[in-house]
């Protein structure tokens, strides 16, 4: 029986997007190709940053793009949509409401996910226009969970690594994520959320220099997908 066809929002970026397909292919229990979950990608490069337009600093709203691509996609006959993209969550309730189809919420389920796990009190690394929205704050206060940013100085090592290294097509050592779990363990936080995925593809599956737990959004989000689409999640995917 085939699985269910999910629409990806991609593009946000280019990087996030192909490594969330790689985790897609990594997290699903599978024994042949047929095993796997099927989906489309538009992979919409020209959707205008997000923070850009949260911040203020851009007058051009990545909406219309999001919508026109949710929009298609429901044309294409996906049954559901992910969005592996954490900033343009801000946008998430006026996207769902342009299609009939649903959308994963990969921040409630990733703060719900750290509920589960007994986390009190987490960091977040993530854009400024997610910070400024304090997305993960609120989902983290439906969730009992407490939320932590990195101060000033964290802020810009995140910026750094998200806009000059991974949007620009360049590595990152993993021992990069050292100093900014420190900062978080520091802060009284009992893990780390790579709340960026552009954060999620610079570091890939190493996670040895953290000091914290850490908690993927893709990651989440990917699970939550196999599971949406009626595939076998592989076992420990989220330990």
């Amino acid at each position: 029986m085939a699985s269910k066809l999910v629409g990806v929002l991609g593009g946000t970026g280019p990087a996030a997007t192909a490594y969330f397909l790689k985790r897609l292919v990594d997290l699903t229990d599978a024994q042949r190709d047929q095993d796997h979950v099927r989906a489309i990608v538009h992979n919409d490069t020209a959707t205008p940053d997000r923070t850009d337009f949260i911040l203020g600093k851009s007058e051009v709203s990545p909406l219309p793009y999001l919508v026109e691509d949710a929009r298609l996609l429901e044309k294409c006959g996906c049954d559901f949509l992910a969005i592996p993209c954490n900033t343009a969550h801000c946008l998430f309730d006026q996207v769902a409401e342009s299609v009939d189809i649903p959308i994963i919420h990969m921040i409630d389920q990733t703060m719900a996910h750290c509920c589960e796990r007994g986390f009190a009190r987490v960091g977040v690394l993530a854009t400024e226009g997610t910070v400024a929205t304090d997305m993960f704050g609120t989902a983290g206060t439906a969730a009992g969970v407490e939320v932590a940013y990195p101060g000033p100085k964290g802020q810009l090592e995140v910026d750094r690594i998200i806009y000059d290294a991974v949007k620009a097509g360049r590595p990152v050592a993993p021992a990069e994520l050292g100093p900014l779990a420190a900062m978080m363990a520091a802060a009284g936080c009992d893990a780390v959320i790579l709340g960026c995925t552009e954060l999620s593809a610079a570091f890939g599956e190493d996670r040895s220099a953290s000091a914290l737990p850490v908690v993927d959004p893709l990651d989440v989000l990917v699970v939550r997908t196999i599971e949406e689409a009626g595939a076998a999640v592989r076992p420990g995917a989220l330990a």
